[in-house]
């Protein structure tokens, strides 16, 4: 089963996924980061499209993912390792604001995810102890 501290801090993850997002728009990533110019390219459609279709979708995966790793599933702690990837992954905002030397949109918010997820994974993998010992 889930612990109650992880379960707090996915729900402060959500917060901050929500808080990167209106970061994201208010600073126009989708019109700055050369992955959304290139899929938008690619799917022959404008940046702005792709964005919203894709993070839409996103944003409502997200708290429907919650709830069924609330329920507590034999596949509960591989999604669990699945989304603490996006600590990682959010990284790229801040790595590219020091690139380019500027700021780079999504960069604020982008610091909060590796702080996050050192908490996260170090009670993932306390979790992840207590439910093979069962």
């Amino acid at each position: 089963m889930v612990s109650k501290r992880l379960k707090t801090i996915l729900l402060l993850t959500l917060g901050i996924i929500y808080l990167h997002g209106l970061e994201e728009v208010i600073s126009g990533f989708q019109y700055d980061d050369p992955w959304m110019i290139w899929f938008a390219d690619f799917f022959s459609t404008k940046t702005e499209v792709f964005y919203w279709s894709f993070h839409i979708m996103w944003w409502l995966l997200i708290p429907i993912s919650l709830l069924f790793i609330f329920g507590g599933r034999k596949w509960t702690y591989f999604l669990l390792s699945l989304f603490g990837l996006a600590y990682f992954i959010e990284l790229h905002h801040p790595i590219k604001a020091l690139v380019f030397g500027r700021y780079y949109p999504g960069m604020i918010t982008g610091l909060l995810y590796p702080v996050v997820g050192i908490f996260y994974w170090r009670q993932l993998i306390k979790d992840w102890r207590n439910y093979a010992k069962t």
